[in-house]
Parts: C-alpha cells; sequence; structure tokens
C-alpha cells in the first residue's frame, strides 16, 4: 500500500497523519515526503498512527530514528492514536516506555496487547 501523509500545521507545531504500510517502501518514500522535517526547531511533532496497517523492522528503526532525532534537533516528536498494529510491535519489542507516550487501547482490542514487557520476574 502507498504511503500517504497528511499534514496539519499550527503555531506550535505540525500534526502528521500517517496511513497504509509502514514497511520498507514508506521509509524509502519518506525521504519525499520529508519537508516538514526541515525546520522544527522548537516545535512539536504529533505523529498519527491510527491509519497504519501493518509495520516492519524497517517501521520500527524509523520510528526510533525520529525520536532519535527530534533530541538532537531540539523538537518534541509524540506518537498518538496507536493503530492495533502499532501497538501489537510496540509491545512486543517493549517499546512503548521508550517513547513515553500516552497509549489508549480500545476495549475490543484489550485482549491483543498486554503490555507486561520488563515486569515478570525471574527465578
Amino acid at each position: 500500500m502507498e504511503p500517504v501523509q497528511t499534514l496539519r500545521e499550527s503555531n506550535s507545531g505540525f500534526e502528521i497523519i500517517w496511513q497504509g504500510y509502514l514497511t520498507v517502501p514508506f521509509v524509502k518514500e519518506w525521504k519525499n515526503l520529508s519537508d516538514v522535517w526541515t525546520n522544527t526547531k522548537g516545535k512539536i511533532i504529533h505523529l498519527d498512527l491510527q491509519g497504519i496497517e501493518r509495520i516492519d523492522s524497517a517501521g520500527i528503526q524509523f520510528l526510533l530514528y525520529l525520536k532519535e532525532l527530534s533530541q538532537t534537533k531540539h523538537y518534541s516528536i509524540h506518537l498518538k492514536n496507536h493503530s492495533l498494529a502499532v501497538l501489537k510491535v510496540l509491545d512486543l519489542l517493549g517499546l512503548v516506555s521508550f517513547f513515553g507516550d500516552r497509549v489508549k487501547v480500545k476495549k475490543e482490542h484489550s485482549n491483543e496487547v498486554e503490555f507486561r514487557y520488563g515486569t515478570r520476574k525471574t527465578s
């Protein structure tokens, strides 16, 4: 599925809505969609991930890269409206706390994600 990026600008920053597959082709195409990231110092960027239907390791690496980039370029990036596909991968890899964003799980999906990373004791 072709990546789709919708941008809404405000005084404090941007809201970017991604739809489709956050996979290798999206990451390659992102370079053409990345004009918004050039003058972001002091801004807040909200990435709306509700429309992400599939995410692979390249998509996760990309999100990690954007989080790291935000720290070096002095802007804030927040993930919001996580799709079930994104929640499952973040849960599996134990990355929810790394991003530090508020996560809302729909009631019908609550049995599909546990967020138990790091809570199990070993003997």
